[in-house]
């Protein structure tokens, strides 16, 4: 048993996961360090064209996104690696300032990219690269202002690269979208009703998501062609899911969807009692339409999208405390080991950053965090490699620009093997283009900072967070209540208000990690499943009437004081119990 679970482990460090096809990312990520390298060497001013290297890593960010998103999120990242290594640059005369300085970077970057959902690589070229502005400055002597300006110059040819990609069909990112939506729709409409159909019906359900949001999020005018196309895979959509029935899932299953009208789920494990079977196909294609509808009316919108993001205490607030601690404590102890004298530190701090900035379960983190650990040790290994060889001139351009091919080609398919190239990548560019001849002093310095961070990140991972998602689930399902006793009294709403749908969502997304961390037999959860399954009834009640007889028991329900989930509970609290029983006579009065 002990040797499977290490195989488990040990398997994905060596394996290669499925991922969609990276050539053209790799190939766009590799042409603009070249450009930005070869213009430099031929206006022979190599040293220059090392330091657009940093703002290049813009490329890397949204490469498959539609035009709009695309251009904005690669200006958007660019402006925070200018600005990343603005403070880096700056702060490059006295150590504290610098730890202070990238311990607040990372917090920040590490929240806002999360909230925005901008994606990986996340937030962790920010933090690198305000490191390696500090070390070019403080030990290289390169002027600070230097550093941003040829940051931003790389910045604006990644931005001129992802967009020139484009040119020859704008709408391919839309293109591809709906009808990968198209495929995953007809391959759900093949199926049966039944719990079997729930892979199909997920695929579905997001790829459908997906096309609404690339088509709003790509040219300024629609297609009619391509809006034809996405309402064609809807309506088939539509009809599938009419054919739905009723079915019970065994409530142990961890992957229930509450928006999925092929499988139900029991509120509690004696089926005898509490067996709640989800609505029938009608009412559940009619909640289907008004999640849809929500989604629609706030597709492209960054306030939105920020709002529901940063909701306290969701889960950007609890990575970035993770990764602000980390930071600080990976400092703090490797200044006691190594001294106080430290020009390395930005080494410490991204690494404490990269295994905790991207959220998720703690178990997956903690693979992350394997793979960053082994890849660094490889990429180390690496870089002594390349100290033998001491490339120059166009031999290292070379070998930078295929370091940056081939990190995009394997970054999605085995982030190990990705990190053993971005180590020597990030060396080669903070030491300006000049190989140590005596390598083993660094590597052993980057190789303790390494540890430091990874085994800090791992700390705070598991011994302080681990109630954050119990915490989450707790105000998630406090915002549902208030919305069902706004929606059952008929409540007016803004545009810009949240609305049942959206909380619900935010409180499915919430749930769904602390089920994934092991804990779905927790009252936390139980009864955010409980309030999810009534909401999602009141959205598809044919009996408007039914919905506001119940307004003044939610309301009721939605003043209730409970536990925060930030300590461990050993039973239900009567709050828990009162709200689960609202729901079964709910699912009994509905539908």
């Amino acid at each position: 048993m002990a040797r499977t679970r290490t195989g488990e482990l040990l398997r994905p460090l060596v394996t290669l996961a499925p991922s969609p096809p990276r050539l053209p990312n790799a190939t766009k990520a590799g042409l603009t360090v070249l450009l930005c390298l070869a213009v430099s060497m031929l206006l022979g001013r190599f040293d220059l064209g090392l330091l657009t290297v940093t703002g290049t890593f813009a490329v890397l960010y949204a490469p498959a996104a539609p035009l709009r998103r695309r251009a904005a999120t690669v200006a958007g990242i660019g402006l925070g690696l200018v600005v990343a290594t603005s403070l880096g640059a700056f702060t490059a005369g006295s150590h504290l300032a610098f730890a202070v300085t990238a311990v607040l970077l990372a917090t920040v970057t590490a929240g806002v990219c999360l909230a925005f959902r901008v994606g990986p690589p996340g937030s962790y070229f920010l933090v690198l690269t305000a490191g390696i502005a500090y070390l070019l400055v403080g030990e290289h002597g390169t002027e600070p202002l230097l550093v941003p300006a040829m940051t931003a110059v790389g910045a604006a040819v990644a931005w001129l690269v992802t967009m020139v990609d484009l040119l020859p069909d704008p709408r391919r990112p839309e293109r591809r979208a709906v009808r990968r939506a198209r495929d995953a729709v007809a391959a759900y409409a093949a199926t049966e009703p039944g719990p079997d159909s729930r892979p199909q019906h997920r695929a579905a359900a997001h790829a459908l998501a997906d096309a609404e949001e690339a088509v709003a999020e790509g040219m300024w005018t629609p297609s009619e062609s391509i809006s034809a196309e996405l309402a064609a895979a809807h309506r088939e959509y539509d009809a599938r899911a009419a054919r739905a029935s009723r079915h019970i899932v065994p409530g142990d299953d961890p992957a229930w969807d509450p928006r999925n009208p092929d499988a139900g789920r029991w509120l509690e494990g004696d089926p005898e009692s509490a067996d709640v079977e989800m609505p029938s196909a009608a009412a559940a294609e009619r909640a289907e339409r008004e999640f849809v509808r929500d989604e629609r009316r706030h597709i492209g919108s960054l306030r939105r999208r920020l709002r529901s993001g940063l909701r306290w205490p969701g889960e950007p607030w609890a990575v970035a405390a993770s990764v602000g601690i980390a930071t600080a404590v990976s400092i703090v102890l490797l200044t006691l080991l190594a001294g106080s004298d430290q020009p390395h530190l930005y080494w410490v701090i991204a690494f404490s950053a990269l295994v905790l900035h991207q959220g998720g379960p703690r178990a997956a983190r903690t693979y992350r965090a394997l793979h960053r650990l082994t890849g660094t040790v490889a990429g180390l290994g690496v870089f002594l490699l390349v100290a033998l060889l001491q490339p120059s001139g166009w031999w290292l351009i070379g070998l930078i620009v295929a370091l940056q091919f081939t990190i995009e080609l394997l970054v999605t398919r085995n982030y190990g093997l990705a990190v053993t190239l971005i180590t020597p990548l990030a060396l080669l560019i903070a030491s300006g283009g000049d190989v140590p001849d005596q390598p083993l002093p660094l590597v052993g310095e980057r190789l303790l900072d390494t540890v430091v961070g990874v085994l800090v990140a791992l700390v705070v991972l598991w011994g302080l967070g681990r109630r954050a998602h119990h915490g989450a689930v707790r105000a998630d399902t406090r915002r549902v209540l208030r919305e069902i006793a706004e929606y059952t009294r008929g409540d007016e709403q803004t545009q810009d208000e949240p609305t049942l749908a959206s909380a619900l969502r935010d409180l499915n997304s919430s749930n769904s990690l602390l089920i994934a961390d092991g804990h779905g037999d927790s009252p936390e959860s139980r009864t955010a499943e409980a309030v999810t399954y009534a909401g999602y009834l009141m959205l598809g009640a044919r009996d408007r009437d039914a919905v506001t007889g119940t307004a003044e028991e939610w309301s009721d329900l939605a003043d209730l004081e409970l536990p925060s989930g930030w300590r461990p509970a050993a039973s239900d609290d009567s709050a828990d119990a009162r709200i689960r029983e609202q729901c079964r006579r709910v699912g009994a009065g509905l539908d």
